[in-house]
Formats: C-alpha cells, structure tokens, sequence
C-alpha cells in the first residue's frame, strides 16, 4: 500500500514555471493573462517584427545600394580580373579595396539576417522548452486527479496507521464466511466443494454484510477473497486443523484483498481521468484545458497526421518531456513523487489513451505546408523585384548573403522543424514568414523610391548628382 502514502497529498500539485529571459517570460509570465496561448505566440511575432522592422529596412535599402554600386563598378571589377585573374589572392585584395573605396557594406546588409537567425534559434529553444513544460504541467494536473480519485474510493478501506486495508471493511463477510465454512466442514463426511460454496452464499445473503453491497469495490472484493480462500482451503484442508486452514486461508486471502483494492481504486481513477481529460461527467465545463488552434487538438505536438494529441506510450512520454522526466530540480517536485508519476504515465493515461476515436490524429500538415510555401513565395516575389528594378545580377556576383541555393535551403529547414516539432513552433513560423513577406514589400517600395535605380539624383537645373559611392575616376 505504499502508493497510497504517496498519493496522499498528490492533487492539486504544481510545478515551478518556465519563465527563462526573455522569450518564455513574456509568453508564460507578462502574457498569462492571454488564455488562448497561440494569441501569445502571434502577437510576440508581431511584437517582434515590429521592433525588427527598422532594422529590415536598413538591410534592404543598404542592399539596393550595394547592388546599385556593383553595377557601377562592373568595368573596373572586370579590368581588375583581366590584370589579376591569375593570382587569385592578389585579385580577392584589390577587388575588397575597391568595394571599400566605392562604399560598399556587405556585412551591413547581412546584420540583419543574422539578427533573424540568432532570434529564430532562442526562439525555437524557447518554444521546444515550453512544450516540455507544458505537456509536463498538464500531466502532472492530470496526475493530481488520479491521485484525488484514488484517494478519496480508497478512504473506505485504507488505514493510515497500519498504511494497509483497514480492519473493519468487510470484516462481516469475513466472519460470517468463516464462521459457515467452520460448521460445514465439522459435519461428518462433509464435501469441500460443497462445503464453499455454501458458506459463500451464506456469507453474500448475511444481514451484516449488506452495508458494503453498495460500494463498487465489493464485488470484486468478495469475489477475489472468495477465490484465494478457496484456494487455501483446499491447500491446507488435509493436513491442518479446521482453524489453521481458516487462519492461514484468510491470511492469503487479505493479501489478494490489498491487490484488488488497489486495482480497484486504479481502476476508478482512471475513469476519472478519462472524464477530466475529455470534459466529461462531474468535470463537464471544468475539465482539462488544452492548448488547440483550430484543427490542430494539441499546439504542443506536431500538425501531422501521423501523431496523436496524446502520447500513446511510456517512451513517447518521457521523450516529449525532456529533462523534466529526471530533473526534480526543473520541476520543483520531490524525487519520489516526480519518479512515481513519470513510471505511472501509461497506467494513469490507459482511458484516455484507449479513446482512439476521441483523440485521433493531432493535425493534417496545415501548418507545415503553408509556412513552407510562404517562404518559397517570399523568395520568388524578393528575386522578381531584384530583376524588375535592375537589381538581379549575374550569377558570377555577390549578392550579399543571398543566393540560389537558399530558394531551397529555407524551405526544407522550416518543412523539417515544422514537422519535427511543435505546433506551436509551426505557427511561429508561418506568422514569422507571412509579417517578413509583408514587411519586405512594404519596405521594398520605401526604398525603391528612396534610392533610384540608377543611383543619381537629377536636380531641377539638369545637373546630375552622384549619390552612392565615389565618382567615377574614368570621368576626371
């Protein structure tokens, strides 16, 4: 009975919470009062690319210029590769000392890339820990209502004192069992079989054991004593004494009691779980509250249909909850309680894990499939205003840290992390991609307009201004 020491206190537990700088604390902290957790997620995208957006901006005006530039020095590039273009390393030098005379910035137009990719990893390792955290924290409230469950249907026969089955439950049919097998056995001749099974009934229609006929655990009680008491019955019958059959029976018999009890009590914790998992029953408009979106029945698995919004096995489990598996110290939950409730998973979630038809699959590839082709769009109208504005230059080019093997590379990561990952993660993603396509257009036309295609101002007396870069020394 030692579980049931240890569930005592168990409901209603709680973890410490994921609030690691800075990401999961504005998403588990400064936004907590935002219920719908995909509301959090979007508006911190949002958040995010507006604080970014000036820095998006500069990247792509400092871009047009680069691009502006090497249009303008194409011929002495192509001078200095025909003086040079057997010595490689002489000609890198003499090219990176005209980009630097004639004002070009590539790192300055790269800056806010890598700014992107820094905020995309912490992000991702933020939202790959929350997951954790809170497919961890729904368990363990799930865990707390078992454990309440049991608790409360063991109440009847647990004795804290002796931490096994309390003396008094069932002890009338116990007796009265005893005491009618005693006397039928004393009779001459009398038939074992017999003999049980009528002290069995007797002991059912007993007056004294009506109190318990009520309680759900009484027939399985009755029916599991019944069974080993026979057992012993007949095991020590012909070498023992009438009352050391029956000691030593009821002895064997109390300790398969212990087992139903406890797989009783398992059993109607269980369907209470079932009941909370799915809103269902005393939970009905209280029950376990998940993080959905839409079609997607758990935020904190992959949109695919290949995963359930459930993990099916004790394995799935403890891998979908990382370090708070074995690390009390994340959790802030004692050892023993922490380790009791991981090994329970697939005993405490049988319920609801056999409601195939209720949990089903977790999403249908939504996510991933229009984050992947949000990117692949971005990319394409990026390249089509390259070229429409006289930005798209030869392939031989730089292109700061653009280039074509990203229309590709980008796509196949998002696919793979949208996959591999959360929903939540998706989502990021997809909002991340869709603001970034929106944003770039606007900030396109801004600079478009702001630097001219062929790099000039013309002034109202006709005199044409060099604007980026130095003159060109062929013109003194």
């Amino acid at each position: 009975m030692a579980q049931m020491s240890t569930l005592i206190g168990a409901a209603g537990i709680t973890i410490k919470e994921f609030l690691d700088f800075p990401w999961a604390l504005i998403l588990n902290g400064a936004m907590s009062g935002i219920e719908i957790y995909v509301l959090r997620i979007m508006l911190l995208v949002l958040i995010i690319k507006i604080v970014l957006s000036p820095l998006d901006f500069y990247q792509r005006y400092k871009m047009r210029k680069n691009q502006i530039i090497q249009k303008r020095i194409k011929p002495q590039m192509e001078k200095l590769e025909k003086a040079y273009g057997n010595n490689p390393q002489v000609l890198q030098q003499k090219q990176a000392q005209l980009n630097k005379r004639e004002g070009m910035s590539t790192f300055a137009s790269c800056l806010p890339m890598i700014v992107t990719l820094a905020i995309f990893i912490w992000f991702w390792q933020t939202l790959s820990a929350t997951a954790q955290y809170k497919q961890f924290d729904s368990y363990m409230q799930i865990y707390g209502i078992y454990a309440e469950a049991y608790s409360s249907t063991m109440e009847d026969y647990y004795d804290e004192n002796t931490d096994g089955l309390s003396v008094t439950y069932a002890a009338s049919f116990r007796d009265a069992y005893s005491s009618n097998l005693s006397s039928a056995l004393s009779s001459p001749g009398a038939n074992v079989d017999e003999a049980l099974e009528t002290s069995f009934t007797a002991a059912l229609a007993s007056s004294s054991t009506e109190s318990y006929a009520s309680t759900g655990y009484y027939p399985l009680y009755v029916e599991s004593y019944d069974r080993y008491f026979r057992q012993g019955v007949k095991k020590y019958i012909v070498s023992r004494s009438i009352e050391d059959t029956l000691a030593l029976a009821n002895e064997a018999g109390s300790t398969v009691a212990i087992s139903s009890v406890n797989t009783y009590c398992g059993i109607i914790a269980q369907n209470d779980v079932h009941d909370f998992y799915f809103g269902e029953g005393k939970y009905e408009g209280e029950g376990y509250k998940r993080d959905s979106f839409l079609w997607i029945k758990d935020i904190w698995n992959p949109d695919v249909p290949w995963a359930t919004s459930v993990k099916g096995t004790q394995e799935e489990f403890v891998s979908g909850i990382g370090q708070y598996a074995t690390n009390p110290e994340l959790s802030g939950i004692d050892e023993t309680l922490l380790n009791r409730a991981v090994s329970s998973y697939s005993d405490i979630m049988s319920a609801v894990i056999a409601d195939t038809d209720r949990i089903s699959v977790n999403g249908f590839l939504i996510l991933p499939v229009i984050a992947v082709g949000l990117n692949v769009l971005s990319q394409l109208i990026t390249r089509r205003q390259q070229k429409a504005s006289g930005q798209q230059l030869s392939n031989d080019s730089q292109m700061g840290c653009m280039n074509n093997g990203m229309l590709f590379i980008f796509p196949v990561m998002i696919g793979f992390f949208a996959i591999q990952y959360s929903a939540a993660f998706a989502l990021y993603m997809l909002t991340n991609t869709g603001l970034s396509l929106i944003i770039n257009l606007i900030t396109s036309l801004a600079t478009k307009k702001m630097v001219p295609n062929d790099g000039v101002i013309v002034t109202n007396e006709g005199d044409i201004v060099e604007k980026y870069g130095r003159p060109d020394v062929s013109k003194d």
